[in-house]
């Protein structure tokens, strides 16, 4: 397994205690999620769907790349590997 870095954001972080970067051994981006649910228990479920899938305001960059362009979950992780976990961003403009 490789240990790669997993950039946490901060309205996440704060509700499993995790730190802004976490440390995990992972060989792609389906392992990195259980890994940081055993670590962070309830994380996998804000980040996938019951059935596996990504859920759809999360996107999950490894190296800046959109996982959804590459193997989505499946996407293997090199040992120097970033991975950035980024909720979408809901808006409007102000009128």
């Amino acid at each position: 397994m490789m240990t790669v870095a997993v950039r946490i954001p901060a309205q996440i972080g704060r509700v499993y205690g995790a730190q802004s970067w976490e440390r995990v051994e992972a060989e792609n981006v389906s392992s990195l999620v259980a890994m940081l649910d055993a670590r962070f228990p309830g994380l996998g479920e804000r980040l996938t769907e019951p059935g596996g899938t990504l859920r759809r305001w999360i996107n999950i960059f490894v190296n800046g790349e959109d996982i959804r362009a590459l193997n989505g979950l499946a996407t293997p992780l090199d040992p120097d590997a970033e991975v950035y976990i980024v909720p979408a961003v809901a808006g409007g403009h102000a009128d």
